[in-house]
């Protein structure tokens, strides 16, 4: 059966998906490490770094799946990804609503969890071609 939707073939177009998911891998280790760091005066300060240390396995199983091609690998990271932008968002906003200082620690976490959307839309790509080439029955 064929798909007739509009397929992500290459990340930033330009980069196979095997080599922008490793990038992205990198990136966003880097930002859950840095996630990781904000936002010490929030009440929900537990949940946020819980978000963000299950984001930084996340990113961790993404990275070894662009070595190994493992299909499960991405698909704990799409799990993780969906868990970190639906609990960091509602980490950010608590923490923006109890700081009033704290533009130069949210904005740049806004941006991130914006840019992980496209990181998890790159993420899928990678993991329906992954089970494509595991299995050529499969047409999409």
């Amino acid at each position: 059966m064929k798909c007739r939707g509009r397929r992500l073939k290459s990340c930033c177009c330009c980069v196979d998906l095997r080599a922008g998911c490793f990038f992205l891998a990198i990136f966003e280790m880097f930002t859950a490490v840095l996630g990781l760091m904000v936002g010490e005066g929030s009440r929900l300060l537990l949940i946020g770094r819980f978000a963000y240390m299950l984001h930084l396995i996340g990113s961790l199983f993404l990275l070894m799946s662009c070595f190994w091609q493992i299909e499960i690998l991405v698909v704990i990271y799409l799990g993780a990804n969906i868990f970190h932008l639906i609990f960091c968002t509602a980490f950010l906003i608590d923490y923006a609503l109890s700081c009033h200082f704290c533009v130069f620690e949210v904005i740049p976490s806004c941006v991130t969890l914006v840019s992980s959307i496209y990181f998890w839309m790159v993420a899928f790509a990678y993991l329906r071609r992954l089970q494509w080439m595991h299995n050529p029955e499969i047409d999409d």
